[in-house]
């Protein structure tokens, strides 16, 4: 499976938008993002958690995250899953990520030029970008003052 740029940054997104500082992987749902198919557990969003979590952008309350039990999930034998309310948060790190999946213009550049590589590189790159846009903001800025 692929990371999708638009996913990851959906998920993400709920996070930017709660008016909590931590959210349970209960709430995607109501939030909008289906994390159940017919089969269980969506593979599409089991996929992108992991991603989240494997590059540090997601933790628990205590700022820890030892795979998906720690944010709430138990997978069980066959499509057999448990969900508890454990509350998640973004880290820094996912919050800047999350920020620069917000900016339009990045989030194209992203999906166009970067769309297969390396996480790393996607993050990176999506660091960059926003810096790149909002130091063009800032000059225009500057530029009205003189």
């Amino acid at each position: 499976m692929r990371i999708e740029i638009d996913y990851l940054a959906k998920i993400l997104e709920i996070f930017l938008e709660a008016d909590l500082a931590h959210i349970a992987i209960t709430d995607f749902p109501n939030l909008g993002v289906d994390i159940f198919n017919d089969d269980g557990l969506d593979e599409k969003f089991l996929f992108h958690l992991q991603i989240a979590i494997e590059n540090g952008l997601i933790s628990n309350r205590d700022m820890y995250v030892n795979g998906l039990k720690s944010i709430g999930i138990t997978l069980g034998a066959g499509s057999g899953v448990s969900l508890t309310p454990i509350p998640i948060r973004l880290t820094q790190k996912g919050h800047d990520f999350a920020n620069a999946l917000h900016n339009k213009e990045v989030l194209k550049k992203l999906k166009s030029e970067l769309k297969d590589a390396p996480f790393k590189t996607i993050f990176d790159g999506s660091q960059k970008l926003l810096e790149h846009f909002l130091k063009k903001k800032l000059d225009a800025l500057l530029s009205e003052d003189s």
